[in-house]
């Protein structure tokens, strides 16, 4: 009885993990940066412009391509980035924020997130940082395993 009991604690919590971050998002209208947009935005602004592509920005989120073009277009036409062919390949596309896209990264919902966690204790904090990233490295793993 206590593995149902301990099962359901763990499904809870993953629960409350999807809300707490969905909820972060609070602009639900098309017309305001989507979530997939926000990702491409922050990958935008830490990576080398060698690695400001599609199929980089789609591997680094663990997408297809299609997805990541038609974000970044949309992206494009609202002018948060810019779009301009590769000097050594014609066919790809180098992306690069714009200064809105710039300066919307001060807004990032992410940032709302980071001070909710930043006002735990100390400890949990370092709890939490430790727990998260050792879950994403395993579940990096495991999707590197099965493809």
């Amino acid at each position: 009885m206590t593995h149902d009991i301990d099962e359901k604690k763990l499904i809870a919590s993953v629960v409350l993990l999807e809300r707490f971050v969905r909820d972060i998002y609070q602009a639900k209208h098309s017309s305001e940066i989507q979530p997939l947009q926000w990702s491409i935005l922050r990958y935008l602004d830490r990576m080398p412009v060698d690695r400001c592509e599609a199929r980089w920005i789609a591997q680094f989120l663990g997408l297809t391509r299609a997805p990541v073009t038609r974000a970044t277009a949309t992206l494009e036409r609202r002018g948060f980035v810019t779009q301009n062919p590769n000097g050594q390949d014609g066919r790809t596309k180098s992306i690069a924020l714009t200064p809105r896209g710039r300066a919307a990264l001060s807004d990032d919902p992410i940032r709302a997130a980071a001070r909710h966690i930043s006002a735990l204790p100390p400890d949990e904090q370092a709890q939490f940082i430790k727990s998260i990233r050792s879950i994403a490295l395993s579940s990096e793993t495991s999707r590197d395993d099965t493809e």
